[in-house]
């Protein structure tokens, strides 16, 4: 389902019985949605192509849970600032896994 992507519009989204998930995207940004699971979780997503063309692989980002301090219009700068990258050859998700995959400092010692 398309429509702004207000707090509104967010607090007023429910899974329904039938469906695992429901995502409504946001008809501003592109690829920019709310994710509401069947027990009620409401999270910020992104989709979008890394490279050029339909043959690019399809990525996926969570921005973050719906709450302090992910509203829509935080998240909504996020998206823009992530796709920002994308433009400039950067990809987020990537970036994210190799930072999951770091060292961290407990294992440095």
């Amino acid at each position: 389902m398309r429509g702004k992507i207000t707090k509104r519009a967010v607090d007023a989204l429910r899974a329904s019985a039938s469906a695992e998930e429901i995502v409504l995207w946001d008809d501003q940004i592109k690829g920019f949605g709310v994710r509401v699971r069947a027990g009620g979780a409401k999270t910020y997503i992104l989709h979008y192509r890394a490279g050029k063309g339909r043959a690019a692989p399809l990525r996926k980002v969570t921005i973050g849970k719906h709450g302090s301090p992910w509203t829509p219009e935080t998240a909504r700068v996020e998206a823009k600032r992530l796709l920002g990258q994308v433009v400039y050859g950067g990809d987020p998700s990537i970036e994210r896994a190799t930072e999951k995959m770091a060292i961290t400092i407990a294992e440095l010692c």
